[in-house]
C-alpha cells in the first residue's frame, strides 16, 4: 500500500463481536487500523481464548483483503495510567493532516475511557484531527468530537451569549469593546473547539456551547441573588 500525505486511522478496542469495527469501516474507510487488545490475548489458554483468536483473525483478515495496514497493540487494562500513556504515545505518532477515529464501542470498560483521556491529553499540546464514535444497538454511525481542550473566557462567553441574536460584527464590536478581527479570531477558535457552528453567515451554539452559556448564566444569577 502506498501511503498518502495523510491517513485515516481507526483506533478500536477489540470485542468478541467486532461488528462495531466493521460498521465504522463502512463509513470511515480506514487506511490503518490500530487494534487494542488485552495482554491476556497474547497466548491461547482456554476455549474462550480460541474463540477470541478466531475473532481477531477475522478482523485482521477482513482488513488484509482491503489492503489496509493492521497494527495490534496489547494493553495491561488493569493499569489505567500505564495504558493511557501508551495510547497517548500511539496517538502522538500521527500528524494534524491525519484523520483519527477513536472507536469506543468495544472492549473492556477501562480501554474506551483511557482512549478519551489519551486523545484529550495529546490534543491539548498538538493540533490533531480526532473524532470519536460509539456504535449503539441500532448500529448507526454518528461521530463526535473529543471533549474540548479549550475553555472559553469571559469575553468568549459574552460573545456566545449574543450569538442567538444574530448580531453583525459591527454590533458585536460595540457590545464587546474589541475590534472585529479579534472577534472573528475568537469565533473561529470557538468553532474549532466545538462550541459554535458556522453555516455561511449564520452562527449557532452547539449543545456543549449552550451548556457553557447556561452554566455561566446560572453563576451570574446566583451571584446576583447573593448580592
Amino acid at each position: 500500500m502506498i501511503l498518502s500525505d495523510h491517513m485515516r486511522i481507526q483506533i478500536a478496542s477489540f470485542a468478541l463481536v467486532p461488528d462495531h469495527i466493521f460498521i465504522a469501516e463502512r463509513n470511515f474507510h480506514t487506511e490503518k487500523l490500530v487494534l487494542i487488545l488485552s495482554e491476556e490475548n497474547k497466548e491461547k489458554q482456554t476455549n474462550t481464548s480460541e474463540e477470541i483468536f478466531s475473532r481477531i483473525n477475522e478482523v485482521v483478515g477482513f482488513y488484509e483483503k482491503l489492503n489496509v495496514l493492521v497494527e495490534k497493540v496489547y494493553m495491561n487494562y488493569k493499569n489505567f495510567m500505564e495504558m493511557t500513556v501508551k495510547l497517548a504515545r500511539i496517538i502522538n505518532r500521527f500528524s494534524s493532516d491525519d484523520q483519527i477515529l477513536l472507536n469506543l464501542s468495544g472492549g473492556r470498560r477501562s480501554i474506551p475511557i483511557s482512549l478519551i483521556y489519551a486523545g484529550t491529553f495529546i490534543s491539548n499540546f498538538k493540533d490533531i484531527n480526532i473524532k470519536c464514535v460509539v456504535i449503539p444497538e441500532d448500529k448507526t454511525y454518528t461521530p463526535f468530537n473529543l471533549l474540548p481542550n479549550y475553555l472559553p473566557d469571559k469575553i468568549d462567553i459574552n460573545l456566545m451569549l449574543k450569538l442567538p441574536q444574530n448580531l453583525t460584527l459591527t454590533d458585536l464590536e460595540k457590545f464587546l469593546g474589541i475590534k472585529q478581527p479579534t472577534i472573528s479570531m475568537r469565533l473561529k477558535r470557538l468553532e474549532k473547539h466545538g462550541f459554535i457552528t458556522v453555516k455561511g453567515r449564520k452562527r449557532e451554539l452547539t449543545d456543549i456551547g449552550r451548556l457553557m452559556v447556561d452554566i455561566n448564566n446560572l453563576e451570574i444569577n446566583t451571584v446576583g441573588e447573593v448580592n
